[in-house]
């Protein structure tokens, strides 16, 4: 009777991609250690005043202009303020026609109506219609209903203005279109007020220029508001991991940080991660990992309550969901009705074993790692669905949708799993040449990921060939020695490297071939 794994618990992960299409896969969880508790992280809730030593912006005073409203946010409140939700029905109509007449759908008109009403106190010869004609001039017809479903506040601004920030952000190396795309608000705005924005983050944290170009590409929506608001960002950051801000350190953390950091007030960001830190931290970095993982978007009342949930869930002591949170704050973005789900999908699985990987709870098990492994199982990359977590590419099974259809040159519909029998049979050429020919196992693959995206038959094969044939006449030199030279390097260099040193019979065999 073959030998059961040590406390050999197992979860059951049905996965159906299509009705010709059902696997289950049986995963076996070993045994882990639970850490050792640390020192938990005391920091107390306090008012941003009482922790940031910030004497020209008045936290805590009704003057400060950081309680104050940015201007694009008033202008959102006007949506429900102003004098336009009283517009007379034949006002409605009329501007409702007007919106119609260059083509544009009354589905696009409804919308931007809706969520922006000051168009309907517009006085239509002087304002409304001179502003959509100049917009349809520069955009069309189709483009500009685009652009105001993203953006309904549209009229207001000018393609003037539009174009002044577009080629300032360009002369600074910044992608206007990516800032367009992302926070297309930034293009309405001054570009006197853009310049003072994007000015006093950079000089705030001595930011590069390469840095500055990373930093917006990521948090766009920093520039939709004055340098006051930004700065009391980075000072909230400051703050609360006890960072200069103008400390190489406290920049990688702002460059790494969610991207909805830009997003939060200063008052309302320090708030919510001291609050997850004074609850569930274990140490002083968990502020930091608060950070890059976004715990902050969500009220302090929902954070607890889901933190309860988990606990009640999982049957965890006090001290295992600090430990966990503290390791994996993001599972406190998912809705527990997502996690209840996952836990069911794992059904043949220890609670103790999901405490080792408590990641897992925040992936679908039918729509993320169901397809993953079934992916890595049927192309030969695992032996079997229960090796994945030890098999040293469960770390594939984490990735971002992106990073892994890139790594794989997976079709833009993965992890659908309909998947055509030409792209299996490649992976399962890959996988096999892998495996048996060099004889690699998956941990040597898993730490060599660039021999995924190597060309089978125009670099791996050959270079593979070239490197075994050194090492049966070289004394001491091992092929797998080299893989990522045999991966990474051009071909010049690949041959500068090892011809120089090719055998002479190996060099002979070439010539003769």
């Amino acid at each position: 009777m073959a030998e059961q794994p040590d406390l050999g618990q197992a979860v059951l992960l049905q996965y159906s991609s299509c009705s010709s299409v059902h696997v289950s896969m049986l995963f076996v969880f070993s045994q882990a250690r639970p850490q050792e508790p640390g020192q938990v992280h005391d920091l107390p809730v306090l008012p941003m005043c009482a922790r940031l030593h910030l004497p020209r912006h008045n936290f805590c005073r009704g003057n400060s202009h950081l309680s104050k409203e940015q201007p694009w946010n008033i202008m959102r409140r006007q949506l429900i303020t102003s004098d336009a939700k009283s517009a007379p029905a034949g006002q409605a109509n009329a501007v409702q026609a007007e919106f119609s007449k260059p083509g544009m759908s009354t589905e696009v008109t409804q919308k931007v109506l809706r969520q922006y009403k000051t168009y309907l106190s517009w006085d239509m010869e002087t304002k409304l219609r001179p502003a959509l004609q100049l917009w349809l001039q520069e955009l069309g017809t189709e483009q500009l209903s685009e652009q105001l479903c993203k953006l309904p506040h549209l009229l207001v601004s000018t393609p003037k203005k539009r174009k002044e920030a577009y080629s300032w952000l360009m002369t600074k190396g910044v992608s206007a279109a990516r800032i367009q795309q992302k926070a297309p608000m930034v293009l309405t705005r001054e570009l006197m007020a853009v310049q003072s924005t994007f000015e006093a983050l950079q000089q705030a944290a001595a930011f590069s220029d390469e840095q500055m170009c990373t930093l917006l590409h990521k948090h766009s929506v920093a520039l939709a508001y004055g340098p006051e608001r930004v700065l009391g960002t980075l000072q909230a950051v400051s703050a609360l991991l006890g960072m200069p801000m103008k400390s190489d350190s406290f920049r990688e953390v702002i460059l790494a940080a969610s991207d909805k950091l830009f997003f939060m007030s200063p008052i309302t960001l320090h708030q919510r991660v001291a609050f997850f830190c004074h609850m569930y931290a274990t140490g002083t970095h968990v502020a930091k990992t608060a950070f890059t993982t976004g715990v902050f978007v969500d009220p302090e009342p929902v954070m607890q309550a889901r933190a309860a949930k988990l606990q009640e869930q999982l049957g965890w002591d006090s001290m295992q969901l600090k430990q966990k949170l503290s390791a994996f704050p993001s599972i406190l973005n998912s809705e527990p009705s997502t996690i209840a789900r996952n836990l069911q999908a794992m059904q043949g699985l220890h609670l103790d074993k999901i405490a080792v990987r408590p990641r897992l709870l925040a992936y679908s098990v039918s729509g993320w790692l169901g397809p993953r492994v079934w992916f890595l199982y049927q192309t030969g990359a695992i032996e079997a669905p229960n090796t994945v977590m030890t098999s040293g590419l469960f770390g594939y099974i984490n990735h971002s949708q992106t990073t892994f259809s890139k790594t794989f040159s997976a079709p833009s519909a993965f992890p659908s799993m309909v998947f055509d029998s030409a792209f299996i049979d490649h992976w399962k050429r890959r996988w096999e040449f892998l495996r048996q020919h060099m004889k690699l196992s998956v941990e040597t693959i898993a730490a060599h990921q660039d021999l995924l995206l190597t060309s089978l038959p125009d670099r791996l094969a050959i270079r593979w060939w070239l490197l075994s044939s050194i090492a049966k006449l070289q004394a001491g030199f091992k092929a797998e020695d080299h893989l990522t030279a045999l991966a990474t390097l051009s071909d010049q260099d690949f041959a500068q490297v090892f011809r120089a040193d090719e055998p002479q019979s190996v060099a002979c065999t070439r010539g003769a071939r």
